[in-house]
């Protein structure tokens, strides 16, 4: 992002005119329709858009300061004004080519004449005034990492940005790439960028992370499809795009599963205790249940299926908290069953 200071203050504005649109809806007295109607959608429109225009633009902000404060920088060169026209003019090549990516930052067409700044930090890449932040375990994710000889050099980074949902749908994943040029006589810090954004080097522990190095078992992860194993933080697979899953965090997740087939269990337990009887012997004058004996096999089978589902949950999740392992098989077993719950409610 080019100068996230204006992008910044641009959020901080529209989301305070959205939020005094929205004041003005209650304090300003009565109003047509027309006019609330125009205040409600300005006033989200600015809210919704100014709030992440400014959470990214302060970001982008504070990843740019923190290198110039030099923090967590690996190299830093500069780019002569000859190869940087070199580099703009082979770029466009790069995202014509059958495999490959739209590169992420755009060149400008002409170079300082001291040249143009490249610094690479840790978690951020600034190339002149534009500002990438790279987080090693957050989005955008890098899958790969590459340098290319040329004259000059150049770094390109393959970025994958997941898929999310939205008020519209699920927007797909984003396959795209950072590329930036090498100054002369860097190549030496160029390699050791490459070797860091590759995850060629250990990373930092935290509580949900390894050091991603193979000195930790944990840090494993496995995909069940195409059997392909890896040490580094990686959220899918890059052979079959299948997602991926370290032993650490299969354990987590059996911890959840632990808990909320225990809740399920639990409510449909007590759902059978009491309404058992009745439902067994529908019309009797001692129960509650008047409905008739077809209606009451339904409901026992819906209980019994969702008590199925949280016995499964909870046995699955002792599975994975103890071996640290997915299985297909009960996945697939769990998402049967879900199905059928859903079909059983649709035929109700």
């Amino acid at each position: 992002m080019r100068d996230p200071l204006r992008w910044r203050t641009i959020g901080l504005w529209g989301l305070g005119l959205g939020a005094l649109s929205l004041a003005w809806l209650w304090v300003g007295g009565d109003h047509s329709v027309g006019v609330r109607f125009a205040l409600i959608f300005f006033g989200a429109l600015g809210m919704t858009f100014g709030f992440w225009l400014a959470l990214f633009g302060n970001q982008d902000v504070r990843a740019k300061q923190a290198l110039a404060r030099g923090e967590d920088i690996i190299a830093r060169w500069r780019v002569e004004p000859q190869d940087w026209q070199r580099f703009v003019a082979s770029d466009p090549q790069w995202t014509s080519h059958a495999n490959g990516r739209l590169n992420e930052f755009r060149p400008s067409e002409a170079a300082t004449p001291n040249g143009v700044e490249v610094i690479v930090g840790k978690a951020a890449v600034q190339i002149d005034e534009s500002i990438h932040r790279l987080p090693l375990r957050g989005t955008p994710e890098i899958t790969e990492a590459r340098l290319h000889d040329g004259t000059p050099p150049v770094i390109e980074l393959l970025l994958y940005h997941p898929p999310y949902g939205t008020r519209f749908g699920l927007r797909p994943a984003r396959y795209t790439a950072l590329r930036f040029p090498v100054g002369q006589g860097a190549l030496a810090d160029a390699r050791e960028a490459v070797a860091h954004f590759r995850g060629d080097r250990p990373g930092e522990p935290d509580f949900l992370h390894g050091r991603g190095d193979g000195t930790n078992p944990e840090d494993l992860s496995k995909c069940y499809n195409c059997g392909y194993e890896t040490h580094k933080l990686r959220s899918h697979c890059p052979k079959c795009g299948t997602s991926l899953q370290s032993r650490r965090w299969s354990r987590r997740f059996g911890f959840g599963l632990v808990i909320g087939g225990a809740i399920v269990c639990g409510l449909m337990g007590y759902v059978l205790f009491e309404l058992g009887p009745a439902l067994l012997n529908p019309g009797s004058r001692r129960t509650q249940f008047s409905g008739t004996p077809g209606k009451a096999r339904t409901l026992l089978t819906i209980f019994g299926a969702m008590l199925a589902f949280g016995l499964t949950a909870l046995g699955y999740g002792f599975y994975q908290m103890f071996t640290g392992r997915r299985s297909k098989r009960v996945i697939y077993f769990v998402v049967a069953l879900a199905a059928f719950l859903v079909l059983l409610a649709y035929l109700l």
